[in-house]
This record gives C-alpha cells, structure tokens and sequence, in this order.
C-alpha cells in the first residue's frame, strides 16, 4: 500500500469516527472543548486533557473550514504550540502575538470564541485574522507577514517602560521568517536583550531543520536549570574577575557556550549571532516535548528562540499531502477532501488565470520575460508556469520590497519583469517602487491581483488604495480592465512599453469574456466611449464598467440619457475626452472600486479644475472607512455601490434634470392625446 494510500484511509477512519461518535459523543457529555469557560482553565488540564483537547480543536477546525472556507493547513499544523502555550501562560496578563493569523484558528477556539466560530469569514462573524476588536485575548492583529517579532518586542519595550512583569510571546511561521521585518526585530532586540519568547513554528519553510537524538540532547541539556545556572554563573564569575579584562576570560567563555552549541546545531548560527538563546529543534507536535521546554525556558531572561518543527496539514490526511493546496480553502467534503465547485456561467476563469495564461504565451515567445511574486504563486495564477520556466518564475518569499527592487535591478540588463503580487501586499514596498523604479524610469510591470473588495479575508486584504498610492508617483503609467479580453490586451500592450514603470490592477473574481479580438486597439492614455448622452457623464473604470452601463439603463428609462465612459488609463487620465464631455454634460460622475480619496476621481476633478471648467461632479467609490469581512456584494452594498444606490445617488444630483425631462415628457402626451 502507498504512503498516500495509507494517510486517506487514516484520514477516512478519523472522519467517520469524528462524524460518527460525534453526536453520541455530545448526547453523552460536553467535551473537553465544550467544558471550557475561561482559557486559564488549560492551565488544570494534564497530559492526556491536553491531548485530548488538541484532537477536539482539530476536529473543529475541520469541520468549521469545511462548510465555510478558510486558513486550514496552517491552522492544523499550530494545534500543539497553541495549547502548551496556554497551558503555560495566562494571555490575559501575558501577551501573544501571532504572525499574520494563519495558525490561529486553534486559539480563537481556546479563547471564547468556539461557539460562533461556525460565522468563520461572514459578515459579522469570527475573523479569519486576529483582530483587538474582535477579543481582549488578540494582542495585535495583523493580515500581512513577518510583524509579529517586531510588535513583540514593542509590547516588551512598553512593559519595562511601566516596571510590569508580565511574559511576551510571538509565534512566527508560514514563511514569514522569510520577510526582512522579521530580521529586524531580531537584530534589534539582539542589543536590547528584552525578555521575550519566540516560538518559530518551522513547517519546512526557510531554515532546515537539524533533527536526531543529538540535537534533542542538547535542546534538553541548553534548557535545563543546572546548565543555565552553570552558565550564569560562570560568565558571571568571569565579569567580576580582576583578571578578566586581561585574559579575555568572559569573551573566551561565551565563544565556549556558543561555539558548543552551533557544532550540535547548525540553525541556531543565526539567532545566536543575533543575540537570542537558541532552543532546539523540537517536535511542535508533541506535547509532552513542548511542555517541557516551554517551562524550562518562559522564565530566563533576554530573547529566547524555540524552534519547532511542524507538519503544515497536521491530523487531516489531504492536507498533509498537499498542505500548498489546502492552505486557504474554500468548502470541501471532508471525507474525500474535494472542494465544492461554484456555479460559474459559461466559460468563465479567473482573472489570476488569464495573467498566467497570457504570461505563459510571452514567456514562450520571449526568453527576456521574467515574472517575479512574493510567496503568491498559487493566487497571482503563475504556479503551472514555474515547472516550463524554472529560471524566469522567481518566488522571493515575503519580501515584497526585494521583489521590487530585484525587478528594477533585472530591467538594467535588458529583460522585461513582470511583479505579480496582491495590491494589498504591493502597499508594503510602495518606497521600492518610488526610489529604485520610478525615479530611474525603468520599465517594471507590476501586476495587482485581488484589487478592489475581496470577501470573507476583509480590511487587510482589500485593495482599495493602489490607484491612489500609483497614481501619486511620477513616470508610472496605470491601466484598469474592464474583463478578461481587455487584460489580455493590457499585458500585451505592457510587453510593449518601455518608457518607464506600469501597473495593471484587477479583481479577485472570475470573468467570461476573454477573446481579445473584440476589444477596440488599446491607445496610450485613451479612454473608449461605450455610449453617447446628453445629460450624464459616467466616467468608469474597472469593474464600475458594468454598473455604469447598468445605471445608464436605468436613467434612459426615468429620460436622462447618459454617456458611458470605459476609462481604461488611470494614469494618464483621457484628458481631451474629460474636457470635451465636461462642457456640455449636466452631470459627470466618476465610478471606482477604489478608495475615495486621491483615485481616479480625485484625477478627474483635478483635470476640470486645471481647464476651469465648472460643472456638477459625483465622486462613487469607497468610503473613508475600513468595509468589514463579508461576501463581495455584502461589502459593495456597505460601501453604497450597488447598481441600485449608484443609481439613487445619481438621480439625487439630477432633481431640476429629471423635472424638467418628466415635465416635457408630460406635455408630449397630452399633445398626442390631443
């Protein structure tokens, strides 16, 4: 039998059980997980509970992200880490700091919040991030990687700053131990030497790990009372000698303590030039194991390194398998781990998958065309180009600014990069793109996936500010897609410019029309006019491009007839067409799903301003405000852009507009009654 032969029946024997003996189970008495009232009450709990309980958290987690989507992989793979530290911790007097979310499912369970976690990701319910809004229990909340050492050690600051004696504890894994904020947290703290804990959570992503029995003797010996008195002291001796200073003696002993330790174990070279004690590697999944060294080590003094090894998917057979595609998740079965298809009309893909196709065929017509992503293969669509391609396909990890920096350096030699990364993550390397692109008008082609709303991963991970953010900087040329056949279009004309940086944004979401043919030649800084009216602009772009067309359907019913106006280029806006329009229109709404300060139509008001033209404008796009988790229609509908109240927000500004159409309509019946 197979090895994976041999984890789906594990898996399927977990499954019935869990399903099975559930509801029995339940009848019966409240389980462990059901039992607990305040997290503290962990802290009574013996092996064989603790156990016990990791298993139920497990089973939750499962069942929860089966029906609603979400952070699955991850979350399983911290079940064992979440528990010893509650077991050993009061978090709520000590504080804890979780990297970006991922494996925090297992304590928002732990933490009051496993009744409603069935409302995982909906509008109004459990977050799939931490969040201080959502739990006095969530110390920080964070959608983006590689904070948590750094607002650690903040908290570590501010806690000897008040003479407070509470511990500080940051949990970093998932990659985020690949993005330099990390790195920087570590190095400062490494001369600060304020207490704190860091458990790096190793799934097998950054540092290989040094296992055997060796290392875990040593892990055991480097925590244990007797070596860290004999250590203390033994430095100590050396400080007070009077012959110290002379003979070297504290440097000789402390390159004798570290120099020990590196022989046995190679990854704590790194922490330990840092300035961190260095423990490890352990099992992140035994219990007793992290137990053991947690409570050996919570009380030394100065920043403290755990490094654990664990198995991203861990307890659910698929998912440690194929723990890259069960990351984030949308529904599944969970007795065969399929997920559920959703109802999509025709041929409709992703717009991920049309940048990933149409990339795919540049890559094979041009060897100079390299794509660059930080840890999105998967989401940004280039995943099946990296096998073709495994010198042009570059994943640089959680470093967003390198891959920026890196593409500049890569468009000196000739070659044509492409950036493709999620508009939210591109906000952290907006001084890259200033400083090493724009100024040196290199010809960098940022792609931003997941623009605009993107559902049930909320505030962090809408990309609501890229338009406004792009739009500021010099030399950068931007271009919005109204569906799939234009992006199509706008990655070819991208190919093609080579006259400085260019952004393309698109939605998360899926898109039908795709032949490129039926969409109109592009024209640097030309907008495309959809229809013509005499009372209404509608100035749109992206996928305000429908709604526009859909309201001016609307209006031509109530006799106000509306221009509908594909901008396509955000920067340069179609200045010509904007004055032209302006003259003449009652009205000139711009539509963006984008934030509404500095957009698209903060461009637009800026262009009639410069040619002192003075006409009623309507500036619809999202509010001043973070719109919370929910589905995308959820949030549209927060934000007031719906057909419906872009319509009654229009109609509002047309009051004398509308009377005097209706009025005139009025006189032409009674003439043809007449």
């Amino acid at each position: 039998m197979s090895l994976k032969e041999i984890l789906h029946k594990q898996s399927l024997y977990f499954i019935v059980y869990f399903y099975g003996i559930r509801k029995s189970f339940k009848k019966k008495m409240k389980s462990l997980l059901e039992s607990i009232s305040q997290p503290q009450e962990i802290q009574n709990f013996n092996l064989r509970e603790l156990t016990q309980l990791a298993q139920e958290c497990r089973q939750r987690i499962i069942e929860v992200t089966s029906k609603c989507g979400g952070h699955l992989a991850s979350s399983l793979g911290a079940v064992e880490i979440t528990v010893a530290l509650l077991k050993h911790f009061d978090f709520s007097i000590d504080r804890l700091v979780w990297d970006v979310g991922h494996q925090g499912y297992a304590y928002k369970i732990l933490t009051g919040r496993n009744e409603n976690f069935d409302t995982l990701g909906k509008c109004g319910g459990i977050k799939k991030f931490l969040s201080r809004d959502e739990s006095s229990y969530d110390h920080f909340g964070a959608g983006h990687a590689s904070t948590s050492i750094s607002a650690a050690l903040g908290m570590a600051i501010g806690r000897d700053l008040q003479q407070k004696k509470h511990r500080v504890v940051s949990v970093i894994g998932d990659g985020a131990l690949t993005g330099g904020l990390a790195f920087e947290a570590l190095n400062h703290n490494g001369s600060l030497d304020k207490n704190m804990l860091v458990i790096y959570n190793d799934n097998g992503i950054s540092i290989d790990p040094n296992v055997g029995a060796i290392s875990k003797l040593l892990t055991r010996f480097a925590s244990s009372q007797f070596y860290n008195r004999f250590r203390e002291e033994t430095l100590d001796f050396a400080e007070k000698a009077p012959f110290s200073e002379r003979l070297g003696l504290k440097t000789t002993l402390q390159k004798m303590h570290d120099s020990a330790k590196s022989f046995f174990s190679p990854p704590s070279m790194l922490f330990e030039q840092l300035g961190w004690r260095y423990f490890g590697t352990i099992d992140g999944h035994n219990l007793q194991e992290l137990l053991d060294i947690i409570k050996q080590v919570k009380n030394l003094d100065g920043p403290i390194v755990i490094h654990a090894i664990t198995q991203k998917g861990k307890g659910y057979a698929f998912a440690e398998e194929d723990a890259y595609k069960y990351h984030g998740v949308t529904p599944f079965e969970p007795l065969d781990g399929k997920f559920k298809k959703k109802k999509t009309s025709g041929q409709a893909i992703s717009y991920s998958q049309v940048f990933g196709n149409k990339l795919g065929e540049l890559m094979e017509r041009d060897e100079s065309v390299v794509v660059l992503t930080a840890a999105m293969l998967s989401g940004t669509g280039i995943v099946n180009l990296q096998p073709k391609f495994p010198d042009r396909v570059l994943d640089v990890g959680i470093a967003e600014g390198h891959a920026v920096t890196c593409s500049a350096g890569l468009a000196t030699t000739g070659n044509k990069p492409f950036v493709a990364i999620y508009s939210t993550f591109l906000q952290r390397a907006l001084d890259h793109i200033i400083h090493d692109v724009a100024v040196q008008q290199l010809p960098v082609r940022f792609m931003l996936d997941r623009a605009g709303f993107v559902g049930a991963d909320g505030p962090t991970h809408h990309g609501m500010f890229d338009l406004t953010y792009l739009r500021m900087i010099p030399n950068m040329t931007i271009m919005v897609p109204r569906n799939g056949a234009e992006l199509r279009c706008m990655i070819e004309f991208a190919y093609n410019h080579e006259t400085g940086p260019l952004a393309i944004r698109y939605p998360r979401g899926n898109t039908a029309e795709l032949d490129e043919n039926k969409i109109p030649p592009l024209e640097f800084g030309k907008a495309q006019i959809l229809r013509k009216g005499q009372n209404v602009v509608l100035f749109a772009v992206g996928t305000m491009v429908e709604k526009a067309e859909q309201v001016a359907d609307l209006l031509e019913k109530q006799g106000v007839y509306a221009s509908v106006i594909n901008a396509r280029f955000v920067k340069p806006l179609d200045e010509d067409l904007i004055v032209n329009l302006g003259r003449d229109a009652k009205l000139l709404v711009s539509l963006e799903e984008n934030t509404i300060h500095g957009g698209f139509g903060s461009g637009v008001l800026e262009i009639l301003s410069k040619n002192r033209i003075c006409i009623p404008t309507l500036q619809i796009g999202a509010p001043d405000r973070f719109i919370p988790q929910g589905s995308p229609e959820e949030q549209l509908n927060e934000a007031e852009l719906n057909v419906e109240q872009i319509y009654g927000r229009v109609l509002e500004k047309l009051p004398e507009v509308v009377k005097k159409i209706r009025k005139k309509r009025t006189m032409d019946q009674k003439k043809r009654a007449s």
